[in-house]
């Protein structure tokens, strides 16, 4: 997963300090090195306003990998929403088209009905991944994953129940 420091989002961006702490309370971090609190990007892009857009990329520039390929961590679907929610025109049709080869690679799956019960979270949650993410938001066709052999293994990992409105109970 790609995640970002708050320094990377004050240096990316342009906020001070004190503005990036506000903007990045309340969501989950890890520590990585010397204490600093690493977020994922995912989660972190949402508290981006829509006239510092452009700083998009040089945030991805920042980014580091911490590794995870697949799962996508906890709350994944409301995570997912607030993302989707925050993405524009092109974006978002990147995102649909990300989705549909996913279905497409999962429905010719094997494996794939038990799969299905969960296909509509599993569908929200593709946007949290690496490569997704920088198709969508960037555009970057390079990094979409082979989803012929990435989607069952995906689907595997983060098939689990998950509330999908705000209604159910978990």
């Amino acid at each position: 997963m790609l995640t970002v420091c708050q320094s990377d989002l004050g240096n990316a961006v342009g906020l001070s300090r004190n503005t990036v702490s506000v903007r990045t309370r309340g969501l989950d971090f890890t520590h990585r090195g010397q204490g600093a609190r690493r977020y994922r990007l995912a989660d972190v892009l949402p508290t981006i306003k829509d006239r510092e857009r452009d700083s998009v990329p040089a945030l991805f520039g920042l980014a580091q990998d911490d590794g995870e390929e697949l799962f996508v961590g906890d709350s994944a679907v409301r995570r997912a929403r607030r993302l989707e929610g925050w993405m524009r025109g092109e974006q978002i049709e990147r995102l649909f088209g990300a989705r549909v080869m996913f279905t497409n690679a999962l429905a010719a799956s094997v494996q794939s009905s038990v799969l299905f019960e969960h296909l509509e979270a599993l569908r929200l949650k593709l946007v949290l991944t690496d490569p997704v993410l920088r198709w969508a938001v960037l555009g970057d066709v390079d990094a979409l994953p082979p989803f012929e052999s990435w989607a069952v293994p995906f689907a595997i990992t983060n098939a689990r129940y998950e509330p999908l409105y705000k209604k159910e109970a978990a």
